[in-house]
């Protein structure tokens, strides 16, 4: 009887452990080509993430280069080969779009191409 008390509580508590826990946001979600959905024609806006935590913006065929990072939704960029300050923001994403928080700390949307 006591076995089947100490089970029940168990299962409990991972039960409430794993929906506490929430989806956070994961280097593997963000690996691949992301291309923003702008009004500008004729101008392109792509981040490229790759698994190893570095990755290129295209910003109109500007290319810069980085390293990030991710703590649940906030990633944190690194430019290489540019004169930059560190950029942290936040991100969320869902399906195969991707939105990025701007310097405005407004919503920036990308849709997943590769």
């Amino acid at each position: 009887m006591k076995s089947k008390l100490l089970l029940g509580l168990f299962i409990v508590v991972i039960c409430v452990a794993l929906v506490g826990c929430g989806k956070t946001n994961s280097n593997k979600e963000i690996v691949g080509k992301w291309k923003n959905d702008t009004t500008i024609e004729g101008y392109e806006f792509i981040y490229t993430f790759n698994e190893d935590g570095t990755g290129e913006y295209d910003a109109a065929g500007t290319i810069m280069k980085f390293k990030y990072t991710i703590d649940g939704n906030k990633i944190s960029f690194e430019y290489t080969d540019e004169d930059m300050a560190t950029f942290d923001t936040t991100f969320s994403i869902e399906g195969d779009t991707l939105n990025v928080k701007d310097s405005n700390n407004d919503d920036t949307l990308y849709e997943k191409v590769e």
